[in-house]
């Protein structure tokens, strides 16, 4: 009796794991939940000075005033984040769900009764 509710706490367990998975998964899709944010890679930029070296000299004493003035994004940073985030999180869902698979999994064999059906015994050939 013991392994009955195990079985149904095992298969309990499991299906809630994989019912969270989805929704989390769902809520990611649909903007409603941030993923999982492991990514934080900096933008994609290039500078403008090692492009054009000589820079007239109306110009130069802007330059000095502002150093970064130069400095253009060309890819911003949420562009390459989010969908690494988002392929972390669904790929790290995707393991949640088969955890809770294999629980389930697990609840239910031990909630399947055990049958054995016996031969009767017959007797050999080769013994005498």
């Amino acid at each position: 009796m013991t392994e009955k509710v195990i079985g149904y706490m095992y298969i309990l367990t499991g299906t809630v794991l994989m019912a969270l998975a989805l929704v989390s998964i769902y809520m990611v899709f649909t903007n409603k939940g941030k993923p999982v944010d492991i990514f934080n890679l900096p933008g994609i930029s290039i500078d403008l000075s090692s492009v054009a070296p000589d820079v007239p000299q109306g110009q130069q004493d802007k330059e000095t005033a502002v150093e970064t003035g130069l400095k253009t994004d060309l890819v911003a940073p949420e562009i390459i984040n989010s969908p690494l985030n988002i392929i972390a999180h669904v790929i790290f869902m995707g393991f949640i769900l088969n955890v809770g698979f294999k629980i389930a999994s697990l609840g239910v064999q031990f909630v399947r009764p055990i049958k054995v059906n016996l031969r009767t015994q017959e007797k050999s050939v080769l013994e005498p």
